[in-house]
């Protein structure tokens, strides 16, 4: 059952290579976020397929604050870039008043720069303490109203009729209030309204003709519109992303549990035994004791060939139930091959690791699985317990011990429990 000393020692450093590129993967950027465990369910997936076909790829509610959470990592760093990015542009400004509105060119710099270190030192604080997402969203729509504000605050203390015209460049905070949003589109109508309401207020105020105000609006207007549009546009991919992520995401987990997974008992197979179990042991204090079970069914040719396959695949879920079960938290529990069975016991003293081993063995024999017309199928379990040398952390050692432990209790007559560490040396 075991391979010999090379073998073992090839097949340990494969593992090894195996498990650090393992946890490299896990570690890149491309995967710094995953799919929450409980929404891994079938249901889930279809909720995700069924909001991609929809035109509007509603949100399904299960996922909405896995949607925030989403965004908080892959939007923040571009929120806090066009913040950045736009109070730059509302500074440089300042020389365009320079140009054309002469007489508050100092009304100007004081004011815009004064506006820019504000709006600097809330982005500092809001980006590094705030964790809400819709929050940083909001951040530059709001602070687009109140620069729009000074704005036209500035054109109001200019006499220079160069306003009139100057005041169709305001059609920026429109721009910037909704092309800025990224995660919902509705708090981006109410903050367009906002803005909306500063300029045309502010138009109104600037002793427009009515002429003059009117071709504002019919400049205004569908720009107002038209940025509308993209920002609906930026949500609604922003949710098709976010989906589509959490499709591949869950079919990535899919495959995963495959890979790991026995498919008849659910139990981990052999190969993820062994990289968990390989990195349990050589994270683990060597002063704390481990051992390791490993366990098979008796006479389970002669289930089968009496009894039929589908009778012998119950018998090992029952066992793979039962074990399960019986196992704590931190075992690792895993179908390791055929019928047999493997689990390995951290922090736990030769005595425990029996009295465990003792247990599962009688839950066992007590059980049951009923053939058709009401026949019961008794079966019994052989046991061999071996523990970890804490001067040879060597976990193929510990299992080969383990495994003539279990030869020895089959040899002995079957259903008991045999300790490697009472035999005669045989490694």
């Amino acid at each position: 059952m075991i391979k010999g000393g090379d073998g073992q020692a090839e097949l340990s450093h494969k593992h090894s290579i195996e498990l650090e590129n393992r946890n490299k993967i896990q570690h890149t950027p491309e995967n710094n976020y995953i799919l929450p465990s409980q929404l891994c369910e079938p249901e889930n997936r279809a909720a995700i397929v069924s909001a991609l076909q929809d035109h509007n790829a509603p949100l399904p509610p299960q996922f909405e604050e896995c949607y925030y959470s989403y965004q908080n990592v892959h939007q923040r760093h571009h929120l806090r870039q066009i913040n950045f990015l736009a109070q730059l542009s509302f500074l440089c400004y300042f020389f365009a008043d320079w140009f054309l509105l002469p007489d508050i060119v100092y009304i100007s710099g004081i004011a815009r720069t004064s506006a820019v270190l504000s709006f600097m030192l809330l982005n500092w604080v809001m980006f590094k303490y705030c964790k809400n997402i819709l929050t940083l969203d909001l951040l530059l729509p709001i602070s687009s109203a109140f620069a729009a504000t000074v704005w036209f605050w500035l054109l109001h203390q200019s006499d220079n009729s160069s306003v009139y015209f100057y005041q169709y460049a305001s059609v920026i905070f429109i721009l910037l209030g909704c092309l800025s949003i990224q995660v919902r589109f509705r708090p981006s109508v109410l903050t367009a309204l906002l803005i909306s309401a500063v300029i045309i207020s502010g138009v109104i105020h600037l002793d427009n003709s009515a002429q003059q105000t009117i071709i504002f609006l019919l400049v205004y207007i569908p720009i107002l519109i038209f940025s509308l549009y993209i920002s609906w546009n930026n949500t609604l991919n922003a949710r098709r992303t976010f989906l589509r992520s959490m499709l591949e995401e869950w079919d990535r987990h899919m495959l995963r549990e495959l890979a790991h997974t026995d498919e008849l008992t659910q139990l981990n197979n052999r190969r993820q035994f062994e990289l968990i179990a390989d990195q349990k042991i050589h994270q683990w204090p060597q002063y704390q004791s481990i051992c390791l079970l490993m366990f098979d069914v008796d006479f389970f040719k002669r289930i089968n060939d009496s009894h039929g396959h589908d009778i012998g695949d119950q018998v090992l879920q029952n066992i793979a139930e039962i074990a399960r079960k019986e196992m704590r938290r931190e075992d690792v529990l895993a179908r390791f091959g055929g019928e047999e069975f493997v689990a390995l016991l951290p922090e736990t003293s030769l005595e425990d690791a029996m009295m465990i081993a003792n247990r599962l063995r009688q839950k066992i024999e007590s059980s049951t699985v009923y053939i058709g017309n009401n026949i019961q199928l008794h079966f019994t379990i052989s046991i061999g317990v071996s523990r970890l040398d804490p001067k040879d952390v060597d976990l193929h050692l510990l299992i080969k011990e383990a495994d003539v432990a279990l030869y020895r209790a089959k040899q002995n007559g079957r259903n008991q429990v045999v300790c490697f560490d009472s035999l005669p040396n045989e490694v």
